[in-house]
């Protein structure tokens, strides 16, 4: 069975570590999975060696001087434990060649980690009929890219943010945009990012999802180990 390390996230109380259930119902057939918490020194070789990919899920909002913008009034920070580890966490696991999965705040720490940028808040910052905070809309999967060998080339998806991927960052590449055109996945040779959370979709789409990864996570697995 194949290993993967997952982000933790703070509640409010900035006391009290924790995984939304959705994650784990969607992982636990299919992945050993291995929870990871903050740790001050920001070295984590021991959870990459161990795992064989890292998914950064959701959360609060990225600090947005990492992407050189003054803070939108609309914002509610991560706290800042949790902020460094996702950073550090993609960095050493990118490092190692090994792959990563990003979901919701996931793709867009991995955006502005590679000098990207983001909406701070879409309802004030881009004209929309969307409502991305809630609900469903369509997403157009991109021609050639791994989400195409999955999904079909309309998909609705569900909605659950108020920031959005703006300036893709160069090292990565579009792979689905909403109909209003904002940015909903984006990838690499070692990545996989949406903005909506397949985790809580229907039980089709999670199964096309883990497919996709399990796929994905193992050619890149026989790839470093070569």
């Amino acid at each position: 069975m194949l290993k993967i390390a997952i982000t933790l996230r703070k509640k409010e109380d900035h006391m009290t570590f924790f995984m939304n259930e959705t994650y784990y119902q969607f992982l636990l057939p299919y992945f050993d999975i291995e929870l990871v918490v903050p740790r001050t020194h920001h070295h984590y070789s021991d959870i990459v060696k161990r795992n064989d990919a890292l998914l950064i899920c959701g959360g609060n909002d990225i600090n947005p001087h990492y992407y050189h913008q003054r803070t939108h009034v609309s914002n509610i920070q991560e706290d800042e434990l949790i902020e460094t580890m996702d950073f550090a966490l993609l960095q050493q696991f990118y490092h190692a060649h090994k792959p990563i999965i990003g979901i919701c705040r996931g793709i867009q720490i991995i955006n502005v980690f590679f000098k990207g940028t983001l909406y701070q808040d879409i309802d004030s910052l881009y004209q929309t009929s969307i409502q991305h905070q809630k609900g469903y809309h369509d997403v157009l999967i991109q021609p050639h890219s791994l989400l195409s060998l999955y999904f079909p080339d309309k998909i609705q998806v569900n909605s659950f943010h108020h920031q959005n991927v703006k300036d893709i960052a160069p090292s990565l590449k579009l792979s689905a945009m909403s109909e209003d055109g904002l940015i909903e996945g984006l990838e690499n040779h070692l990545i996989i990012a949406v903005q909506w959370h397949p985790e809580r979709m229907p039980p089709f789409h999670q199964k096309q999802f883990i497919i996709m990864m399990i796929d994905f996570i193992s050619q890149n697995k026989n790839s470093y180990l070569r």
